[in-house]
């Protein structure tokens, strides 16, 4: 069982959080997200602090003690991202590759004979800030996850010199290395 779960949730000011049985809808105003807890999951709602709780029975289930922790931090991470977004940011090294926002298109030039063009989901704010940098944020830090590797499969940083679209702070192994 997940010793997390025992620590209640706090919820910050500005975010606001609605349990109505297994379902947890968490939004700050501008976003709105509906979480849909495990059967075996009870949440309740204590002022300011939400608490996962379980019952003896479903404590024997190998399954139902796994998404106690689950459960426990997908809510966590929504009112993380509510109360302030999550961010990645995406750097593009090579000669001649870049990106460009266009509406609500990213064109990426990564070096092969035509541009690739990344729509841009609704959840999800982008800037460019330069030609050699993407920064994505968003409330959800599991579509940010999605988007942010779609991106970077479309050019993965090759091994030799570890050209291609990279996440900012992660190390990339070379052949040299």
């Amino acid at each position: 069982m997940s010793r997390l779960a025992n620590i209640p949730i706090s919820i910050p000011a500005g975010v606001t959080v609605k349990v109505n049985g297994s379902e947890i809808e968490i939004s700050n105003g501008s976003a709105r997200e509906i979480w849909l807890a495990h059967k075996a999951v009870k949440v309740e709602l204590d002022g300011d602090n939400i608490k996962f709780s379980m019952d003896e029975s479903d404590k024997k289930d190998v399954l139902s003690r796994s998404m106690l922790g689950t459960d426990f931090r997908h809510v966590k991470n929504f009112i993380d991202g509510m109360a302030k977004p999550f961010e990645s940011v995406l750097e593009i090294h090579g000669l001649g590759y870049r990106a460009k926002l266009a509406g609500n298109k990213i064109t990426l030039a990564l070096g092969k004979s035509h541009d690739d063009h990344v729509e841009i989901p609704e959840h999800l704010e982008v800037t460019v800030p330069n030609e050699r940098e993407i920064v994505c944020r968003s409330y959800s830090k599991k579509k940010l996850g999605d988007f942010v590797a779609s991106v970077c499969a479309l050019r993965k940083p090759d091994p030799y010199k570890a050209k291609g679209v990279r996440l900012r702070g992660r190390h990339y192994r070379t052949k040299k290395d």
